[in-house]
Protein backbone atom coordinates (compact mmCIF):
# COMPACT_ATOMS: atom_id res chain seq x y z
CA UNK A 1 0.00 0.00 0.00
CA UNK A 2 1.30 3.22 -0.88
CA UNK A 3 1.13 6.51 0.93
CA UNK A 4 0.70 9.80 -0.57
CA UNK A 5 1.53 13.07 0.63
CA UNK A 6 -0.07 16.01 -0.24
CA UNK A 7 0.70 18.44 2.46
CA UNK A 8 3.75 18.63 4.61
CA UNK A 9 4.41 21.30 7.29
CA UNK A 10 7.20 22.23 9.60
CA UNK A 11 7.47 24.30 12.81
CA UNK A 12 10.61 25.90 14.08
CA UNK A 13 11.24 28.41 17.14
CA UNK A 14 13.32 29.57 19.67
CA UNK A 15 12.83 31.66 22.79
CA UNK A 16 15.40 33.94 23.53
CA UNK A 17 15.62 35.46 27.46
CA UNK A 18 16.17 39.20 27.07
CA UNK A 19 16.91 39.35 31.38
CA UNK A 20 15.15 40.08 34.04
CA UNK A 21 12.22 37.25 33.98
CA UNK A 22 11.83 38.31 30.43
CA UNK A 23 11.98 35.82 27.21
CA UNK A 24 11.13 36.17 23.62
CA UNK A 25 9.78 33.60 20.92
CA UNK A 26 10.01 33.47 17.65
CA UNK A 27 8.05 31.02 15.81
CA UNK A 28 7.68 30.50 11.89
CA UNK A 29 5.25 27.27 10.55
CA UNK A 30 5.29 26.95 7.07
CA UNK A 31 2.95 24.39 4.62
CA UNK A 32 3.43 23.23 1.38
CA UNK A 33 1.11 21.36 -1.04
CA UNK A 34 2.86 18.46 -2.55
CA UNK A 35 2.65 17.14 -6.12
CA UNK A 36 2.72 13.71 -6.86
CA UNK A 37 6.04 13.51 -8.55
CA UNK A 38 7.31 16.13 -6.07
CA UNK A 39 10.48 14.44 -3.30
CA UNK A 40 8.99 14.89 0.06
CA UNK A 41 12.43 14.93 1.70
CA UNK A 42 13.70 18.21 -0.50
CA UNK A 43 10.31 19.41 -0.16
CA UNK A 44 10.65 19.13 3.69
CA UNK A 45 14.45 19.97 3.33
CA UNK A 46 13.60 23.09 1.67
CA UNK A 47 10.95 24.19 4.41
CA UNK A 48 13.09 23.48 7.22
CA UNK A 49 15.62 25.93 5.60
CA UNK A 50 13.10 29.05 5.04
CA UNK A 51 11.34 28.71 8.61
CA UNK A 52 15.31 28.65 9.94
CA UNK A 53 16.14 31.43 8.09
CA UNK A 54 12.94 33.60 8.80
CA UNK A 55 13.10 33.28 12.44
CA UNK A 56 16.60 33.88 12.21
CA UNK A 57 16.06 37.27 10.30
CA UNK A 58 13.33 38.14 12.74
CA UNK A 59 15.72 37.41 15.98
CA UNK A 60 18.25 39.28 14.78
CA UNK A 61 17.30 42.55 15.70
CA UNK A 62 16.17 41.42 19.07
CA UNK A 63 19.96 39.64 19.48
CA UNK A 64 21.33 43.07 18.80
CA UNK A 65 19.44 45.32 20.94
CA UNK A 66 19.82 42.97 23.91
CA UNK A 67 24.02 43.31 22.81
CA UNK A 68 23.34 46.58 22.49
CA UNK A 69 21.86 47.07 26.37
CA UNK A 70 24.74 44.44 27.73
CA UNK A 71 27.40 46.85 26.63
CA UNK A 72 25.90 49.99 27.73
CA UNK A 73 25.70 48.98 31.75
CA UNK A 74 29.17 48.01 30.88
CA UNK A 75 30.47 51.08 29.72
CA UNK A 76 30.67 52.30 33.30
CA UNK A 77 32.77 50.08 35.10
CA UNK A 78 36.58 50.07 35.26
CA UNK A 79 38.61 48.37 32.30
CA UNK A 80 39.47 45.92 34.14
CA UNK A 81 36.13 45.12 35.60
CA UNK A 82 34.36 45.01 32.06
CA UNK A 83 36.89 43.23 30.44
CA UNK A 84 36.45 40.13 33.03
CA UNK A 85 32.59 40.96 32.66
CA UNK A 86 32.86 40.83 28.55
CA UNK A 87 34.65 38.01 29.24
CA UNK A 88 32.24 35.90 30.95
CA UNK A 89 29.78 36.79 28.78
CA UNK A 90 28.13 33.60 26.31
CA UNK A 91 27.38 35.23 23.07
CA UNK A 92 24.30 34.83 21.67
CA UNK A 93 23.65 32.13 18.63
CA UNK A 94 20.64 32.03 16.93
CA UNK A 95 21.44 28.90 15.47
CA UNK A 96 20.17 25.72 17.19
CA UNK A 97 23.11 23.30 15.89
CA UNK A 98 21.96 20.75 18.05
CA UNK A 99 18.47 20.55 15.79
CA UNK A 100 20.64 20.51 12.30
Amino acid sequence: MAVTVKTASVTYGRKFNLGDYNSATIDCTLWADLSEDQDLDAAMAALWAMAKENVRAQALPLVNKSKAQVEQVFMGLPLKLRRDAEESLVDYDIYDHDAE
